[in-house]
């Protein structure tokens, strides 16, 4: 599970303060070679990705926007775009856009949502190989957070998600049954854990989220890393849309392919008041 939000914008408004001026970047200024424009013009998106705050998507602005922005024909654009994918600069997605190639896995704050949407969103293909699934009884650390009814059997599951064939984080779920009854025989490979808590009557609503640095140690061989690099690790406490607890989740992330973002707002001061202009 992954808090995650949509107050980053898909689009990133653009200001690189050392651009040159409009029409530097035309044919007049780069002679009539249409291959040194390009060039001239991968040079300056490449600076633009490496200076411009894109999200935590890294999804560029549309072309369109990008035309204007450099004073450029969309054949040229593209030109210097398939340049950088050339590169490992960014890479494209059909219906989506352009994005950058090695910006951190990671959501905006504010909001929850699945690995598996947070790729569709960037336009990634999600994998998933489940390494354990079992049904066994809550220990009593467990039954003191899901506070069982009924029941207290529970079902571990462990899974190591991956974005285009490259692991990223290994996921350790402890789902409540009593919420969830009959999930325990799902296939989770390759499947969203929230559509199947959604389809056995558990909408995931909220989550107290813990993050924390550590070695990877044995986790690291799952991630294909070394047992002294490091790895975030997310501790998770996730709640149904009856703000009952459901689920405990452990999730190991690689440490440079994991960015957390939190929105951080100062306290008011008591009788404080705020007027809108």
């Amino acid at each position: 599970m992954h808090p995650a939000d949509e107050g980053l914008p898909n689009t990133a408004t653009i200001s690189v303060s050392n651009a040159a001026p409009s029409g530097t970047t035309n044919a007049a200024a780069n002679g009539s070679n249409p291959s040194r424009l390009a060039e001239a013009v991968a040079e300056r998106l490449l600076l633009f990705i490496q200076t411009e705050d894109l999200g935590s998507a890294g999804r560029l602005p549309p072309e369109r926007v990008l035309c204007e922005r450099f004073d450029v024909s969309r054949s040229t654009l593209r030109k210097a775009l398939t340049h950088l994918a050339a590169e490992g600069h960014v890479t494209s997605a059909p219906q989506s856009g352009w994005f950058i190639s090695a910006v951190p896995y990671g959501p905006p704050p504010r909001q929850l949502l699945s690995f598996t949407e947070m790729a569709r969103r960037r336009g990634l293909s999600v994998q998933t190989r489940v390494t354990r699934s079992v049904t066994r009884l809550a220990s009593h650390e467990e039954r003191q957070r899901l506070q069982p009814k009924r029941t207290d059997l529970v079902l571990e599951l462990e899974r190591i998600r991956s974005l285009e064939g490259e692991p990223i984080c290994v996921e350790r779920s402890v789902i409540a049954l009593w919420q969830a009854p009959g999930i325990e025989d799902e296939d989770f490979t390759d499947r969203s854990l929230y559509a199947a808590l959604e389809a056995h009557g558990t909408a995931p609503s909220r989550s107290d989220f813990v993050i924390s640095a550590a070695l990877a140690g044995s986790v690291g061989e799952l991630l294909g890393i070394a047992a002294e690099e490091p790895v975030l690790v997310g501790e998770e406490l996730s709640y149904n849309q009856h703000g009952s607890p459901f689920m405990l989740s452990t999730a190991n992330y690689k440490a440079n392919a994991y960015r957390f973002l939190a929105t951080l707002t100062a306290p008011r001061a008591a009788g404080e008041r705020h007027s809108m202009t």
